[in-house]
This record gives structure tokens, C-alpha cells and sequence, in this order.
């Protein structure tokens, strides 16, 4: 199972945020390098770059686990404006201090231009959502497969004198029928063992339903389904009347 170290350049965490940063910084310096030339780009983006990852991290370490991952999304939505618009400032002082004063001797832009502003705090944005973007994508891919891992478990099933070790994943519904149970796998094969529905139930993951006195589906394989029966692998599985739509999917 995939945990956040497998994301990071040669498992380091601070590896690889400074690479990260300095490729962020090369990058853009070379991107808006205009009339004034690239000396001028990567001062300003030098000047600047403390800004961005002062939001992004704000964002990363404080609102991300906070607010959005809880599911608290007005708050994330109100800290995220309050952190927006104070780098936003932030970041214009910095450039007409240290860049439009210090480098062009250009007084002619006021401090607190509302363009300026505006662009300063977009750019901000940019930088912030593309890395938040990156960081979603990463705990997603964690926590699929740390779901697809739980489950997925081996059983030892005995039938015709033999041990047969089958992961859960491959089971795509159970059959019972009297003192029997027939396992039906993805690849169209069979297993009958010894048995009992109801303890067959009992030793399954949360993803199996029973969906009728005599049938247990893997949810997972669920191709369709009506109020009388249940797809899977091309097969129509009775459903039992108890069998409702919140427990077949829930």
C-alpha cells in the first residue's frame, strides 16, 4: 500500500519540497523575464518566492487538515480568502518596495494599486491551487488503495481435499444451497466447500451483501440491478425483498 513517502524523491520529504521550490524558481524566473531582462526576473521572483510558499504551506499544513478534510468548507473558504488576501498585500509591498523602488527607480505605481493588488493575489492563487491540486491527488491514490486493501482478504477454503487460498477481490458472489456453499471467482471458476451461508457471511469484508437467503454479492461486480434481482458477471442473482437499495450499495 502506497503511504506519502512513495511520493517523495528518494524518500525525503525535504529533498524533495527543495527541489521542488527550486525548479518553481528557475522556471518562473526564466517565464516572465521581460524588457527589464532575466537578472531582474529571478530577483523579483527570489524577492517573492518566500510569499508563495508561505501560502502554500499555510494552505498545505493549516486549512487543508483543519477545514477541508474534515469537511468544514466555509471555514476552509473564509481562511483560505483571509490567507489570499494577506500574501496578496504582502507580496505587493515586496514588489514596490524591493523591486518597482529599489531595482527601477519606478515611483509612478502607487503602493496599493487595486490592479496590482489584484494580479498579485491571482498569481498567488495559481501558485497555491497547483500545489493543493498535486497534494489532493496524492492522498486520493493513498486512500484508494488503502481501501482496496482492507478489503481484500485471503480465505483458505477447503474442497476436495485441498487448501485453496483465494483473495476476496476475486470472489464475485456466493451460492448456498443446504450444508454447501459454492464460490463463484472472477475467472469463472468454482469452489465448493462445507458450510453455511450465514458463517460464510460473517468471515467476509464489508463489501459483500447479502442480497437473498441463498446469495452473497461482492458489491464491487455489480453491473445492475432491479427491485427482483442483481447483475454480476452476466449472471442475474435473486434478490430478496429485505435486500434494500441503502444496504446492496451503502
Amino acid at each position: 500500500m502506497k503511504s506519502a513517502h512513495d511520493f517523495y524523491l528518494f524518500n525525503s520529504r525535504i529533498a524533495t519540497h527543495v527541489l521542488f521550490w527550486i525548479g518553481y524558481y528557475t522556471l518562473f524566473g526564466l517565464l516572465w523575464a521581460g524588457q527589464e531582462g532575466y537578472m531582474a526576473s529571478f530577483y523579483l521572483e527570489f524577492v517573492l518566492l518566500p510569499i508563495r510558499i508561505l501560502a502554500v504551506y499555510a494552505t498545505l499544513y493549516f486549512l487543508l487538515p483543519k477545514f477541508l478534510l474534515k469537511r468544514r468548507y466555509v471555514q476552509f473558504l473564509v481562511g483560505y480568502a483571509i490567507m489570499l488576501v494577506s500574501t496578496g498585500i504582502l507580496q505587493r509591498v515586496f514588489i514596490h518596495l524591493f523591486y518597482e523602488e529599489l531595482l527601477l527607480n519606478d515611483f509612478s505605481t502607487g503602493l496599493f494599486s487595486i490592479r496590482m493588488l489584484v494580479r498579485a493575489m491571482v498569481l498567488i492563487n495559481t501558485t497555491v491551487l497547483l500545489i493543493l491540486g498535486i497534494k489532493l491527488f496524492q492522498l486520493w491514490v493513498i486512500e484508494r488503495e488503502k481501501n482496496e486493501k482492507e478489503n481484500e482478504k485471503i480465505l483458505e477454503l477447503k474442497a476436495n481435499r485441498r487448501i485453496h487460498r483465494v483473495s476476496t477481490n476475486n470472489i464475485v458472489y456466493i451460492e448456498g444451497l443446504g450444508n454447501y456453499v459454492t464460490y463463484h471467482l472472477l475467472d469463472n471458476s468454482k469452489i465448493t466447500v462445507y458450510g453455511s451461508i450465514k458463517n460464510t457471511l460473517s468471515a467476509l469484508p464489508g463489501n459483500f451483501r447479502r442480497i437473498h437467503r441463498s446469495y452473497i454479492v461482492n458489491k464491487d461486480y455489480i453491473k445492475s440491478y432491479d427491485l427482483n434481482s442483481v447483475e454480476v458477471q452476466n449472471q442475474f442473482i435473486p434478490r430478496g425483498s429485505s435486500a434494500k437499495d441503502d444496504l446492496l450499495l451503502g
